[in-house]
């Protein structure tokens, strides 16, 4: 469940890799799943919130939002649980 993955981590992360969109990519797969799995929310509530921002930059797949819209997702995650 990528279990460490917060705020300080994921900054770490970053500058580890180079690489945000995998680090937001994957802190938002991992609030979505704890979410789920540990406290019983949802997921529609999750996939309902990806697929507005991807009405929102014309995006039809996941892998077409940006890293900045991914670092969105994770606060709008965190703001459903």
């Amino acid at each position: 469940l990528n279990l460490g993955l917060n705020d300080v981590t994921a900054a770490g992360l970053i500058k580890k890799t180079g690489n945000p969109r995998f680090v937001y990519d994957s802190y938002r797969r991992f609030v979505h799943m704890y979410s789920d799995v540990v406290m019983g929310v949802p997921h529609e509530s999750f996939e309902e919130a990806i697929a507005a921002k991807k009405r929102a930059r014309g995006a039809k797949l996941d892998m077409d939002l940006s890293a900045d819209d991914l670092k969105e997702l994770v606060a709008e995650y965190k703001a459903i649980t």
